[in-house]
């Protein structure tokens, strides 16, 4: 009878649809002989669960590859941008020195100067900004314009009583001026700001631009070494 052959067969598709991994049947009749082999869905499943584990990873690879690039371009057009406004602000600085700036403001208020900066003003434009303790011992805020030489600002500042009678005490008559820092520094390149400082006895914080070099210059003299190094 040839009907064997065909239960034989669906036996063993059935035993293959049933995930049953290598399925093998002997049929009888008329001395023939048939075989039915498969792979199982176990094997399947486990080869499909590494492609999508494989396919996750390199996803997470390209993903952070990406953020990579991403921030290393954001720091690139950082420093380009610091670059630009160190160039304007010693461009600036050098139409109208420090030292001519803190004579134009302390023209305009008289009494002892404890910082000068280029920045922004309120409306974007890069000034001088000088900070005078005036005859009075209060704390003055003075906008000078590099362009014209003249004061375009001036207002009272709130500063905090330890840090003004800090300065007072720093700036004594015989105490190097911050104008006389400036032009001691100056040797050194273009100075974009003075500060004073009340660390190791009190100091001028001079930077020079467009570098960003930082220098000390003493009270007492003058001298000036690289702040770094003090």
């Amino acid at each position: 009878m040839k009907r064997k052959p065909v239960f034989a067969a669906l036996a063993a598709a059935v035993v293959l649809a049933a995930g049953g991994g290598v399925a093998a049947a002997s049929l009888g009749g008329d001395g023939g002989t048939s075989t039915a082999s498969g792979t199982g869905t176990e094997a399947t499943s486990h080869q499909g669960s590494e492609d999508a584990r494989t396919g996750a990873d390199d996803s997470t690879a390209r993903d952070d590859a990406g953020r990579d690039s991403d921030d290393r371009d954001d720091d690139a057009r950082e420093r380009a941008q610091d670059a630009d406004e160190d160039k304007a602000e010693a461009a600036a600085a050098r139409k109208l020195t420090a030292p001519d700036a803190l004579a134009a403001a302390l023209a305009h208020t008289p009494g002892r100067a404890v910082s000068a900066e280029i920045d922004d003003d309120p409306d974007g434009r890069l000034v001088w900004e000088v900070e005078i303790l005036d005859r009075s011992g209060k704390l003055r805020h003075v906008d000078v314009s590099p362009s014209s030489g003249k004061v375009v600002r001036a207002q009272a500042e709130r500063g905090e009583a330890d840090d003004v009678r800090t300065a007072k005490a720093l700036l004594t008559s015989g105490t190097t001026s911050a104008a006389k820092a400036a032009r001691a520094a100056g040797a050194r390149g273009t100075v974009v700001s003075v500060e004073l400082e009340d660390e190791r006895n009190g100091y001028w914080s001079v930077e020079t631009g467009p570098e960003d070099a930082e220098w000390a210059v003493a009270l007492d003299g003058a001298t000036v070494t690289r702040e770094s190094d003090d």
